[in-house]
């Protein structure tokens, strides 16, 4: 775990997804000493003056606007991995019994006094502070926290409510031992234990069960009344949430300060829902005050010339096409390989991001310690716009081409319905994929939808009927965790079936035995080296078997107003936890 800890001092939580690319740079907090200077020879004791007071701190004051894709509304953890979505929850819930500080270093957050674990590793025991409280007013106790455990414990009515979790695949129990003080009991001696399990968002019990009709699960009466307007003890309450519009937050009084003891100094949040295509006119017009994970060179540019801030980092993540591998052609490996080899992904990357962009080959990041570039090009093929290749593997899987030129197999056509959240990613992928039909025999057709809507397609929920099925291919992107657990979202037991009737955290919907297996040697690995070696046989799976496929990694830019003071943003560190360190002119 060292060589983790290390090497994230300059990156990325569970993973989330992103319409274009999005994610957040770290203020570098100040370790060195303070000293009182030493009196010189010449002064005495009847020359020395009264300390000056320590200055009364500043209310907080002013407000800011962000600028944002689209919100499910899904302030609840457990129902969907929007990273939008993600960062509301974040100011309002401050994070779990741990939190990780800006190098991936998992620490007591504010709210825990204390942890002591058993030799073996299987028992972990947590005592809250006794001064913490909801931001209304109610103290968080124990019995939250094993309300929140409890809650996301309970799969069946979790599932009935259209939520997921992993987390029973990790405790065995968890035990309230008195009012502060809470008992976790894990199955095994986990690789991902502090960041898969004790990250959860800690609940209010009072607000969730607050007028629960006795014939309704809790998981659904959260899901039906409260979820869009959450309690929690973090940094800020929410006030508004207008749907599709935004969510405005003010600060909360009763927040102590982060695992630092940091409050935040910004009275007021507005996170506003702005297009890709005006998203850069508003930040450039004033009309927001923060852009954060910008990812094209004309917008990044635009707001440089203008005298605009800004933070870059690395992408702890990567863009991509995600094929649903159970339905229509694309259930077929080869079909999935031989799309890879219709796109030239550099064409790609020049035409939608411009010089910000960077190559990937799967769904992996340079920044985990596990892997580097070398590595890459020994170990990973490197599709590319090939028509023999194409050939190869079609004409040899039985595919033949019909009179218009298009491959068909039996009753299958090699038609796909590719599913885009913006015109953006829509005009560049008609742009590459324009003459697939005519040059390749494979022919796309490219539909542009709202993010959300997306997502539901995506992860097959609210569907209410089965029949509207009909997308084979998704454009999205992926944030990656601070520590790797693919198995949340690509073993074979988190594919839910049927399509639409739950979400399905396996979002591909990929199953294969060796994937499982791997998983599995990663989850419970002993040592560094073992996990090691299973993440590279992983990524090697991946890069074949082409479940998803890879387009971009980038540098990312979180533009901003200079109005705005000490904002400093990572991969690791999101402007939802970088604002508590901000002001605001």
């Amino acid at each position: 775990m060292k060589k983790i800890v290390s090497l994230f001092l300059v990156f990325i939580l569970a993973f989330t997804i992103v319409a274009c690319n999005k994610k957040a740079k770290d203020p570098e907090p100040d370790n060195d000493p303070v000293v009182a200077d030493e009196p010189s020879e010449k002064e005495n004791e009847e020359d020395e003056k009264e300390p000056e007071p320590e200055p009364e701190p500043a209310e907080p004051s002013g407000h800011i606007m962000i600028g944002n894709p689209n919100f499910n509304g899904e302030f609840i953890e457990g129902w969907g991995n929007s990273s939008y979505d993600k960062n509301i929850r974040t100011l309002i819930f401050g994070g779990g019994l741990l939190t990780a500080d800006e190098g991936g270093k998992f620490l007591l957050n504010y709210m825990t006094d204390s942890r002591d674990m058993s030799e073996d590793g299987l028992e972990h025991t947590f005592t809250l502070k006794s001064d913490i409280v909801f931001s209304d007013g109610a103290p968080l106790t124990a019995d939250d926290v094993l309300f929140t455990y409890e809650f996301f414990l309970d799969q069946d009515n979790l599932l009935g409510a259209g939520g997921s979790s992993s987390i029973n695949e990790y405790l065995e129990s968890v035990e309230k031992m008195d009012d502060l003080t809470i008992k976790f009991k894990v199955k095994e001696k986990f690789y991902t234990t502090d960041s898969s399990v004790f990250t959860y968002n800690i609940m209010s019990k009072a607000w969730a069960m607050k007028d629960k009709p006795e014939d309704k699960s809790v998981q659904q009466h959260v899901k039906d009344t409260v979820f869009s307007n959450p309690i929690g003890s973090g940094p800020y309450k929410l006030v508004e949430f207008v749907e599709n519009q935004f969510v405005k937050l003010t600060i909360n009084d009763k927040f102590p300060g982060d695992f630092r003891g940091q409050k935040p100094m910004i009275k007021d949040i507005i996170v506003k829902v702005v297009s890709d295509e005006t998203d850069i006119d508003e930040l450039l017009t004033g009309n927001i005050d923060i852009l954060p994970g910008v990812v094209e060179a004309e917008k990044i540019d635009a707001a440089k010339a203008d005298g605009y801030k800004f933070s870059n980092y690395p992408r702890h993540g990567y863009g991509h096409l995600t094929f649903h591998n159970d339905y229509g052609p694309v259930r077929h490996k080869e079909v999935r390989q031989a799309i890879a080899y219709t796109i030239d992904r550099g064409v790609f990357r020049e035409a939608f991001l411009g010089k910000y962009a960077m190559s990937t080959d799967g769904p992996y990041s340079t920044n985990y310690w596990m892997i580097d570039e070398d590595w890459v090009d020994d170990n990973l093929t490197k599709y590319t716009a090939n028509k023999d290749k194409v050939d190869e593997l079609l004409s040899g899987a039985g595919w033949a081409k019909n009179a218009d030129g298009i491959w068909a197999k039996d009753d299958e056509v090699l038609e796909i319905e590719l599913l885009a959240p913006g015109q953006s990613w829509a005009d560049t992928l008609n742009l590459t994929l324009g003459k697939t039909g005519e040059e390749f025999g494979i022919k796309f057709n490219v539909s542009v939808i709202d993010f959300s809507i997306l997502l539901n397609h995506y992860y097959g929920k609210e569907i209410t009927d089965v029949n509207e099925r009909k997308y084979h291919m998704f454009a999205l992107a992926t944030g990656l965790t601070i520590v790797f657990d693919g198995y949340v979202n690509w073993h074979s037991d988190k594919v839910q079936e049927p399509w639409g009737s739950a979400t399905s955290t396996n979002n591909s919907r990929f199953i294969n035995d060796k994937n499982d297996e791997l998983l599995i040697t990663m989850r419970l690995a002993e040592n560094d080296d073992v996990y090691k070696e299973a993440y590279r046989e992983w990524v090697k799976l991946m890069n074949d078997y082409m479940p998803i496929l890879p387009l971009y990694s980038n540098d990312y830019h979180d533009l901003y107003n200079p109005r705005l003071k000490e904002f400093k943003t990572s991969a690791l560190w999101e402007w939802a936890k970088a604002i508590v360190y901000c002001t605001v002119e």
